[in-house]
């Protein structure tokens, strides 16, 4: 497997069309809301991953993938937990996960923790869905941080608010799930691909995800739309 840094301008592109059609496919869909910058930002700023099965027959299918960042490039997307008894560039927030194919999220996120440790991250910050759909059973070595959060930023197809809950992973729990994840599967690193086993009996394939229209007395706003201004990912919204 391998979990490759994306540069260029169409890679970046299919990052965020595969992340819009896997929020709005996948049982209760959400949607960024049409006054947020935060995924643009987190897309023009942060270090943009995804994950291929280079063995498998398509080798450059984007199956899954995840945006991560220290505190020291920007702040995290919201103001809880306080983080600030540790070095701002060794706390790495990790967002934008999404998948397409059965299985790839969780060999995202195994990635994830290897990448953490060569990166010698100190905290992983994420900011779990709740509701619509409630994702924090898939974190079972994070620590929740405080009440959970409504979700600004994004919201579910039908309309309603969305809901999250901060989750930390640091200290050693941090050590002895990078040291696993490590110890199974690493493989490789050269700066743009990491190289690694995979330790699941999983093979990810990829699925068609249809969109989910809105009923129209919602008048939820389409999914966002992908452009590219010069090196960054401008999202434009109906």
């Amino acid at each position: 497997m391998q979990l490759r840094i994306l540069k260029t301008q169409t890679e970046r592109r299919e990052f965020a069309d595969r992340m819009v059609r896997a929020r709005a496919g996948k049982g209760a869909g959400f949607s960024e809301t049409p006054q947020s910058a935060l995924g643009e930002i987190h897309l023009n700023y942060g270090e943009v991953c995804a994950l291929y099965n280079e063995d498998g027959p398509e080798p450059d299918e984007m199956l899954a993938g995840f945006v991560i960042h220290n505190l020291a490039t920007f702040p995290q997307s919201y103001p809880r937990p306080d983080l600030t008894h540790l070095p701002p560039e060794s706390v790495y927030e990790c967002g934008e996960l999404w998948a397409l194919a059965p299985g790839a999220a969780r060999l995202a996120r195994h990635a994830g923790y290897i990448l953490s440790g060569i990166r010698e991250a100190q905290a992983i910050l994420v900011y779990v869905m709740l509701k619509p759909r409630d994702t924090s059973s898939l974190y079972k070595t994070f620590t929740r941080m405080g009440d959970p959060i409504q979700w600004h930023y994004v919201r579910a197809i039908d309309g309603t608010p969305a809901w999250g809950q901060a989750m930390v992973l640091e200290g050693s729990a941090l050590e002895m799930t990078v040291n696993v994840a490590t110890a199974v599967s690493f493989e490789s690193f050269d700066g743009e691909v990491l190289k690694f086993r995979n330790p699941f009996p999983i093979v990810p394939k990829i699925r068609t995800i249809p969109l989910r229209v809105p009923a129209p007395a919602i008048q939820a706003p389409a999914p966002a739309i992908e452009e590219i201004r010069g090196d960054r990912v401008a999202q434009f919204r109906r």
